[in-house]
């Protein structure tokens, strides 16, 4: 056959493949564009070819059919062939340089630039799964590195002078029109919903201009934004080509390889339809990537057939990710100011709560507050049926009814929207001050909801063409056809509300529950911990058990006096002989009618009697929950009468103290010593220093009642002394009893019990008592901390360990500021901060050691002795 009739049968048969594979597609509809497989076209564009190597470089194992095009061979005499025999010696060696790691997957290399039968090429090369794809793309030009080095390092400098992020995105979008010479360089960004809204544009007038037109989310379906993710450049030098299928070796299909990293890779032939439709013979598009999303795009335009060299492109993808970079930058700079402000009123607003018995009050004083949360212009607070507004928001009865469609929402945390009418028709009523919500619950087991509202923002959004509309009939889509522009009023929308206004309302649920749980907890704790110390102090025998009789709880007099903590609680051999029958018979009468048990009885062992006293107590369901008794030495009665009154004073006099030492003493120093800063700075101001003179009177009537309160307490002197670390170890762990049980926690108390140090104990016991409720939040269920002390010098440095999961290396920078918590919701932020303070103070130091998965160490340096 001569070479003319072969090169006829060759594009013959080529034109017939190119045919088969279009017409065998199956049309893209509505319900199948998301699926279509832009990853595996099965071809690529035809300015370069592609060969597919085995895992070790050295066959071709499949190719691109216009590959016998390029190097001048047929088909069957590439496939198949070893590669040495088919490429020149200078691209095996650069291959072979590259020495591409097998684990690294999407890893493309550049391998230089070559020439092929009298043409330049440019060659990259990456892996898919195991085998190795060449790439060689037909250059017009050869690019200098060192042009392209001095373009990069020249941007980079100009970074460095750009204050915002418009100047980023016309500096970014003037410099690729530079490097690519495309008729029109568009850079936009996309929102929430996906549709694109262009920001610059550099047009050379070819084209016709669409700066400020908006893109439709449908122009560029999900899949598509999922591959501009993982591949940032895409180039389609000509939209008239025709794609040339894959082939593989022993008629291995091809059809199925994943073409996502290839620089030739063939393109949906809807994206095609779409660019002739625009106008727009060639394009290329770099991705901008911000904080790991899809930004934008700066998508490139031109009127003609048109390439860009590998290394130009390049150079615009590292550049744009340079962009990225910066913009990340400008954005969280601003969410840093934006949290700072938030972060002041939230905490001005939680100090207020705090201090009050009655949160919802405090709430309810600051409304002008409560809408600088989320920069709202009117909030509503609605609890039980009453409801408070502040600013621009809708009437009382419009806020109960929307409370009322929030009950019906499961599980609601937060709802925020800036299209209120959208969920609820009848809200276009009040969309004048209520087109955006972001609404919270504050309890679980009243209605109550915290609202921030936003009025209607009436705008005109001008469209690149009138978006896509699906023809009903067959569902099929096609590219949109005009580009001009097309109006549409948008009315029933506020201002959309930021992630970072989101996250404040969260937070200010979140800091609201913990003040609402946190006093419950304490109640629930004070009471838990009031039980454990009266029963441990007692000198009875107390314990806890079901209508079985089966022991739940005994304290440590019980467990002193052998008993065990386990059966039976008048079994397993504990009675004499001659009062186990009567004591059983005595217990299921009390038993069955719900009556108080009493007896006298003797323990094994003992010649004593005691007087054993069992009480049926309830739960919150107000079924009988189990039994609570008690063992009192019948010789030595009134003194633990006294004793029992003396201990349960102790216990109520030190819970009131460090409540108050820690909620108030401190607020009310620093309070006084601003108001006396501020008279300083007010005189001649006699309004002001009536207001101030008021203020400090009302201060002093506080400050009067903590005193009193505390002389219950000799610790309230505060006065400094010699203390032990063994001491305050005991305290702390006696009073943390039960919730380390509960979270079947194991407390170690390792050397250093006897050293000394010097401070107010009060003051020392609630730092540890701090750090150890700490490590046993930070700990899982049956975990274990350590508490140990060791001389540094002239100081005593006690520790407190755990092995929890450790705290952030960013978490740690900030872990000793006010209301900086690592535990959510859980936590109020005060107990490290207050903890720093009180060790400052005495002189001493606090440093914190932990990293993920190894637990978090605190040490607390102390001096020794009186200086």
């Amino acid at each position: 056959m001569s070479d003319k009739a072969f090169q006829n049968t060759k594009n013959k048969t080529l034109a017939t493949v190119i045919t088969r594979v279009i017409d065998d597609s199956p049309a893209v509809t509505e319900d199948n564009c998301a699926e279509e497989s832009i990853r595996i076209p099965g071809s690529i564009q035809q300015h370069g070819f592609l060969l597919l190597l085995d895992e070790a470089g050295n066959r071709i194992t499949g190719a691109s059919e216009n590959a016998e095009e390029f190097l001048g061979l047929p088909l069957k005499l590439i496939l198949g062939a070893p590669l040495d025999t088919v490429l020149d010696r200078e691209i095996l060696a650069a291959l072979k340089g590259a020495s591409m790691p097998e684990n690294i997957a999407q890893l493309v290399t550049f391998l230089g630039s070559f020439q092929i039968k009298g043409e330049l090429y440019s060659v990259v090369t990456h892996r898919i799964d195991r085998e190795l794809v060449l790439e060689f793309e037909r250059l017009d030009r050869l690019v200098s590195p060192e042009l392209m080095n001095a373009v990069i390092t020249n941007f980079v400098g100009k970074l460095g002078r750009l204050g915002s992020e418009a100047e980023l995105c016309q500096a970014i979008t003037k410099q690729m029109a530079e490097l690519t010479e495309f008729n029109r360089v568009l850079l936009y960004s996309f929102d929430d919903e996906g549709n694109g809204t262009v920001l610059n544009e550099e047009n050379d007038g070819k084209l016709p201009s669409y700066l400020d037109l908006r893109f439709p989310g449908t122009d560029i379906p999900q899949q598509a934004r999922n591959l501009y993710v993982l591949n940032t450049v895409r180039i389609i030098p000509d939209a008239n080509y025709a794609p040339s299928p894959l082939r593989g070796v022993s008629d291995r299909s091809l059809g199925n390889l994943d073409l996502s990293m290839s620089v030739l890779r063939s393109v949906s032939p809807i994206h095609l339809e779409y660019m002739r439709n625009m106008g727009t013979i060639s394009s290329m598009s770099v991705s901008i990537m911000c904080e790991g999303k899809l930004w934008g795009l700066i998508s490139c335009h031109h009127s003609e057939p048109r390439t860009v060299p590998y290394l130009v492109r390049s150079a615009c993808d590292l550049l744009t990710k340079m962009v990225g970079t910066q913009l990340a930058a400008f954005r969280t700079a601003g969410r840093l100011t934006k949290m700072v402000d938030f972060h002041a009123v939230q905490r001005r607003m939680l100090t207020q709560m705090a201090a009050e018995n009655n949160y919802v009050s405090a709430i309810t004083g600051q409304m002008n507050d409560v809408m600088r949360v989320t920069d709202a212009n009117g909030a509503a607070l609605l609890m039980d049926g009453k409801c408070v507004t502040d600013g621009e928001a809708p009437g009382q009865a419009d806020v109960m009814r929307l409370a009322e469609w929030l009950d019906t929402l499961p599980d609601l945390r937060i709802f925020e929207t800036s299209h209120l009418s959208k969920e609820l028709p009848w809200a276009d009523e009040v969309k004048d001050v209520a087109s955006g919500v972001i609404a919270i619950k504050i309890s679980d087991v009243r209605q109550s909801y915290l609202m921030w509202f936003r009025p209607e923002v009436v705008r005109t959004v001008k469209w690149a063409g009138e978006p896509l509309k699906v023809n009903e009939a067959d569902k099929t889509l096609h590219p949109r056809k005009s580009f001009d522009i097309w109006k549409e009023q948008v009315r029933g929308r506020s201002v959309p509300w930021t992630e970072m206004e989101i996250e404040s309302a969260m937070e200010f649920r979140g800091a609201i529950q913990t003040i609402s749980l946190k006093r419950a907890e304490e109640e629930i704790e004070l009471s838990e911990a009031r039980f454990q110390q009266l029963t441990h102090a007692l000198p009875n025998l107390v314990w806890t058990a079901d209508d079985e009789g089966h022991l739940k709880y005994v304290n440590q007099k019980w467990r002193d006096r052998g008993l065990g903590a386990e059966g039976v609680w008048f079994g397993e051999g504990r009675l004499s002989k001659e009062d186990q029958p009567r004591c059983t018979r005595l217990w299921k009468d009390a038993v069955a009618k719900g009556k108080p048990f009493e007896t006298e009885l003797r323990f094994v062992g003992s010649d004593r009697w005691y007087l054993v006293h069992a009480v049926p107590f309830r739960g919150a369901d107000k079924m009988r929950a189990g039994w609570v008794g008690t063992c009192t030495d019948l010789t030595e009665r009134r003194e633990r009468e006294s004793a029992v009154r003396m201990t349960e004073k102790l216990a109520l006099t030190g819970r009131m103290t460090s409540v108050i030492a820690h909620e108030i003493n401190n607020p009310l120093e620093a309070i006084t010593n601003l108001l006396y800063l501020l008279n300083q700075h007010v005189e001649g101001n006699q309004i002001a220093s009536d207001y101030i003179h008021a203020a400090e009177n009302e201060l002093e009537r506080i400050s009067g009642i903590t005193k009193q309160t505390l002389r219950w307490s000799r610790e309230s002197v505060q006065r400094a002394e010699q203390g032990t670390v063994g001491a305050v170890f005991e305290d702390v762990l006696r009073l943390f009893t039960g919730k380390i049980r509960n979270r079947q926690v194991t407390a170690h108390v390792g050397n250093g019990t006897d050293l000394a140090f010097f401070g107010v104990v009060g003051q020392i016991r609630q730092v540890i008592a701090n750090l150890v409720s700490n490590a046993v939040d930070a700990v899982p269920v049956g975990g274990k901390i350590w508490l140990e002390a060791i001389t540094v010098g002239s100081r005593t440095e006690i520790s407190v360990r755990d092995n929890g999961a450790g705290i952030s290396e960013e978490m740690k920078k900030q872990i000793f500021q006010p209301f900086m918590s690592t535990k959510g919701d859980l936590g109020n932020g005060l107990g490290l901060y207050i903890s720093h303070e009180i060790v400052e103070r005495h002189g001493g130091t606090i440093h914190i050691e932990s990293s993920a998965d190894k637990g978090t160490t605190v040490r607390v340096t102390l001096p020794s002795r009186k200086p």
